[in-house]
């Protein structure tokens, strides 16, 4: 059991909890239900105060040299690395994670500083061009946007919070962070250790609350930028925030359907190892988990066998136990969404081969069993999810006459985020790659395979394409554009109707 001591809001360099909260969130546990981990109040109020003090620091902040910026961000990573075991543990708690996936989201934060100040920054780099004219040279600058807000996500709360503001701060912006409310204690660890480098006073705030306190700080009048990584709902409600505010930097990432196409030729136990866990991990939550597997006619009895009888040996259970594979789902309410997900596919073409069902194990958690679905006829992929939303632990498998067939069914979907190919061959994974109209394409790996040193973000649904990953500092901050003239004026170059003066006899 993991409790944590709650410190507030942390404002202007200083954690703050004054009397009288309007509301509260309370952090459980959902391996074990009926723990709770903490109550945390929130405070309506404390978005102005948050967004004030974010920018009152920013003229300081971002005129800082950015190896100063990068020095303060390495020593958090320290920080990250001293606490790693603590952090950890937290993450495991609060999203139910196994322990061993939680502590590889902490090594994900810790390698993130140094990934953006070696490679993030390139996005960002001046540059000049050739002469412009004659005598006139040009340049382009980045400059940091000002305040900008980010809206932590909840399954990866620390690795996709730190993913969005480490990026941000090292471009020159000052932060106001608020946590998902379904992982305050983590948003608060956060904060304690932004605390423990001792950066100026206001440079890093952090506010914690719910969808209404997300959307008075996105359409905040004194916020210039607005991070996110959720669902597309809450996608939605962020622009609906904005909509008075067409001048703001708002940049979404949206979780997809997400598909794998199995080929004829894949590695056989190479493509069912990453379909399975693509598609189980952290039980099916993750915004590129795989949501359908399309399989070549040829091997798809042998694979759909093969697959099942893997998934029935997955190992549910407390985050902390041995071997677990899959910990529970982050809530009751995903839980029942689940399940009711389920229920509405029993209207679909799709036909039910593995229930998934409430599990009542030693802990009284969220915990569900993974279910598999085959789908023999399919007209549209969104059929088998509905307004792109997450079955977690749920996975549909449809039989495709040919590579072509299957790159056009996985096109049909509106929420194409990641996508990944199995086949050794190169040119038919190069034939697919240029067919399929997702954000991420890979080659014999899941779609749960990503890397902040590339962009990260899909189309149409998915986002306002404003990838993260390698490119987030461009969503931090705008170009300046500069012509130079370098050589002496001379008057003979005017224009010809430019009014000359008259010369003395």
């Amino acid at each position: 059991m993991y409790t944590v001591k709650v410190r507030g809001d942390y404002i202007n360099g200083k954690f703050v909890r004054p009397r009288g909260p309007e509301r509260r969130i309370v952090s459980k546990d959902p391996g074990d239900a009926g723990y709770r981990i903490g109550s945390f109040p929130v405070y309506p109020k404390h978005v102005d105060l948050a967004v004030s003090a974010a920018r009152r620091a920013f003229d300081e902040w971002s005129r800082l040299d950015q190896t100063r910026r990068a020095d303060m961000l390495r020593k958090f990573a320290a920080e990250v690395v001293n606490n790693r075991g603590e952090l950890s543990k937290l993450i495991a708690t609060e999203t139910g994670k196994p322990a061993w996936e939680a502590e590889a989201e902490v090594r994900d934060v810790e390698a993130r500083v140094e990934t953006e100040i070696r490679e993030g920054v390139r996005s960002v780099n001046p540059f000049k061009v050739g002469e412009i004219s004659w005598g006139v040279e040009g340049s382009c600058r980045f400059r940091p946007l000002g305040v900008a807000v980010v809206l932590g996500a909840a399954i990866s709360p620390a690795h996709l919070a730190c993913s969005h503001i480490i990026p941000a701060l090292l471009s020159g912006c000052t932060i106001v962070f608020k946590p998902s409310k379904l992982v305050p204690a983590t948003g608060q660890f956060i904060a304690g250790l932004f605390d423990e480098i001792e950066l100026p006073r206001g440079v890093f705030n952090m506010t914690q609350g719910d969808a209404a306190t997300g959307s008075q700080l996105a359409g905040h009048d004194d916020v210039d930028a607005v991070l996110f990584t959720g669902s597309y709902p809450a996608g939605k409600r962020i622009l609906q925030a904005t909509a008075e505010q067409p001048h703001k930097m708002v940049a979404l990432q949206m979780g997809g359907v997400n598909v794998a196409l199995v080929l004829h030729d894949a590695d056989f136990e190479q493509a069912l190892y990453e379909t399975v866990t693509g598609a189980f991990l952290t039980a099916g939550q993750r915004y590129t988990t795989t949501g359908v597997i399309l399989v070549e006619n040829s091997i798809f009895l042998r694979f759909l066998e093969a697959f099942v009888d893997v998934v029935k040996s997955l190992k549910v259970g407390y985050s902390s136990d041995p071997d677990v594979f899959m910990g529970p789902v982050l809530s009751d309410s995903a839980r029942v969404r689940f399940l009711d997900l389920q229920e509405r596919m029993s209207g679909t073409d799709a036909r039910l081969l593995l229930e998934g069902k409430s599990q009542k194990l030693d802990r009284p958690g969220f915990y569900l069993s993974p279910a598999v679905h085959v789908a023999e006829t399919v007209t549209g992929i969104d059929d088998l999810r509905p307004e792109g939303l997450s079955f977690g632990p749920d996975v549909v498998l449809v039989p495709v006459d040919n590579q072509e067939k299957g790159c056009e069914l996985a096109n049909s979907t509106k929420y194409p985020f990641a996508a990944a190919v199995f086949s050794p061959d190169p040119d038919r994974f190069e034939e697919c790659a240029g067919r399929l109209r997702f954000g991420m394409v890979n080659s014999n790996t899941a779609t749960t395979s990503t890397s902040m040193r590339l962009p990260l973000g899909g189309v149409r649904k998915c986002g306002n394409h404003r990838p993260a990953g390698v490119f987030s500092q461009r969503n931090c901050t705008f170009p300046v554009a500069t012509l130079r003239a370098h050589t002496p004026f001379e008057s003979d170059r005017v224009l010809s109707c430019y009014p000359r003066k008259q010369t003395e006899e």
